[in-house]
């Protein structure tokens, strides 16, 4: 038997605002604050921007949802404990709860490079660290463990390295987990803080934006990295149900796969996106024009935003002009591991609501774009929406949603 999954609680930390409240209003107003950075470290090439945190707002939300002892944490861990806190609560979770056990509770979790930037600052004091005392100076298995302890969730506890789609990644593994019936509620999402490596990787390849981010712009050319974290509560749908918690939407299927092509470019067949894109449907037995937004990966680099364009043209064909499709990322910038799960949060409140979010920052529409790109937060009521997340490494990753009408279980 084939279990439902519904989201019944968010959290979110992100540029745009901390909290789902503030997520919504600012993103959907395409509001964004990113960070001059001083230096140029990285050379003239650098764009010099990064979307850092509001250190006051973030220190409020950590005291807001934080025991003292849990303040003491590593940064990823103490940002995302705080998102899950959050998500809990908005899903009306309490401290203890005793409709599901412990055992049927897990944590799922993604993240690009989590406590990296920890190891940069000791490495920084002590240049002289040995391997051991370097990698014990890196708590990465604490950002999924302090959750598990906190909310009390002693199933299964993972987080995932899956670069860029590491969030969907993790949101995809909750979902089959409950599906399956190995466990009835997973903590799921994403976090990513900043990492002076990341940002030098980025510059070397020459993927840092010049001005702003302009997802499918003509004249895109680069990304800005960011920081950010978001948290949702999954649940089998009877026992959302049973204790009458609010859905925002319901997971009904996902896909993965692998470009194997290289280990930082895009495959420009765009063979690996095509196919997470028809596991997803697959998986969800839905046919492609059942489909009626995308939240889109889109970078703004032009390898990327290219792929991504031929890989909808291809999965939709003519149905293309059809499809409104949209990328957050010139509001939030990118925040790598964290960037599928905010948008997962995205789809989800797009299915509460009924708004889509905007594409923001483009001037000259790229002339491969097909579908219709909304530029503008709009009224469109979708049914079904896709969460699209490409990665380096090729990890290619598609998360479908349906609105919930409050049909009972099957």
């Amino acid at each position: 038997m084939k279990h439902r999954v519904v989201i019944t609680g968010i959290g979110v930390a992100s540029v745009s605002g901390f909290g789902k409240d503030a997520f919504f209003r600012n993103v959907w107003k395409g509001e964004s604050h990113m960070t001059p950075l001083q230096g140029g470290i990285y050379g003239e090439e650098f764009q010099g921007q990064y979307g850092l945190l509001d250190a006051a707002e973030l220190a409020a939300y950590e005291a807001r949802y934080l025991t003292p002892q849990e303040k003491d944490y590593a940064p990823c861990c103490r940002l995302t404990l705080a998102a899950a806190v959050e998500a809990a609560e908005d899903a009306g979770l309490p401290e203890t709860s005793a409709d599901v056990s412990p055992l049927a509770c897990g944590v799922s979790l993604g993240t690009t490079h989590g406590e990296l930037h920890c190891l940069e600052q000791l490495l920084k004091e002590h240049p002289d660290l040995s391997m051991e005392e370097a990698m014990a100076a890196m708590p990465h298995g604490e950002i999924a463990a302090a959750i598990a302890r906190r909310l009390h969730c002693s199933g299964d506890v993972l987080l995932h390295t899956d670069a860029c789609a590491s969030g969907n990644i993790a949101a995809a593994h909750a979902f089959q987990m409950i599906r399956s019936g190995r466990l009835k509620r997973v903590i799921t999402g994403g976090v990513d803080l900043y990492s002076m490596i990341s940002e030098g990787t980025f510059s070397i390849l020459r993927a840092l934006a010049k001005e702003k981010l302009r997802p499918f712009d003509r004249d895109r050319n680069g990304i800005i990295l960011s920081e950010g974290a978001a948290v949702l509560v999954l649940e089998e749908l009877e026992t959302a149900l049973a204790r009458k918690a609010h859905i925002y939407g319901e997971i009904i299927g996902q896909g993965q796969s692998s470009d194997a092509y290289h280990m930082a470019a895009m495959d420009p067949e765009a063979t690996g996106i095509l196919a997470a894109m028809e596991r997803a449907a697959n998986d969800a037995h839905i046919a492609r024009d059942a489909i009626d937004y995308i939240c889109l990966h889109g970078t703004g680099t032009v390898t990327n935003d290219a792929c991504e364009m031929k890989a909808v043209s291809e999965f939709f064909g003519e149905d293309a002009s059809r499809i409104s499709a949209s990328s957050i990322k010139g509001t939030l910038g990118h925040a790598l591991g964290a960037a599928a799960a905010l948008e997962l949060a995205a789809c989800a409140i797009t299915l509460d609501t009924g708004v889509v979010p905007p594409n923001c920052n483009v001037q000259n529409l790229d002339e491969h774009c097909t579908f219709r790109l909304v530029t503008q937060p709009e009224k469109l009521e979708p049914e079904v929406v896709l969460n699209s997340a490409y990665a380096f490494g090729g990890s290619n990753s598609c998360v479908l949603l349906k609105k919930w009408r409050g049909e009972a279980p099957a």
